[in-house]
């Protein structure tokens, strides 16, 4: 298979229903053969369904550390957040989320600032 690029790319979000899909999407359009999962919550399982699908050919790499995830990132694609609960209002689900992404861009900056 030959891959648009060499660099690494995480998918923030990876064990969530829609960042599991985007993995599965950028290993079929072939975007990279370097690919790390990141999520709070253990993205293995997807890496070893995206493993088991044919995609020996890919380092599929899967962490909740931050810096694991994100040292010598080139790309990253975040579908990172979390979900309304019972009892939210969607101004706490907002300032969760904000609370989410302003972590994110830490580890962005701290690990990764090229």
């Amino acid at each position: 298979m030959a891959f648009l690029t060499n660099d690494k790319l995480v998918i923030v979000g990876a064990a969530g229903m829609i960042g599991s899909n985007m993995v599965q999407t950028a290993l079929m359009m072939g975007l990279t053969d370097d690919i790390c999962l990141y999520d709070v919550f253990s993205p293995e399982g997807v890496a070893e369904e995206m493993r088991q699908s044919g995609f020996g050919d890919v380092k599929i790499t899967a962490t909740t550390d931050a810096a694991e995830a994100f040292t010598n990132a080139k790309y990253i694609i975040s579908s990172g957040g979390a979900p309304r609960k019972a009892g939210m209002t969607r101004e706490d689900l907002l300032k969760g989320n904000c609370e989410i992404a302003e972590g994110l861009g830490k580890n962005i900056k701290q690990y990764c600032p090229m």
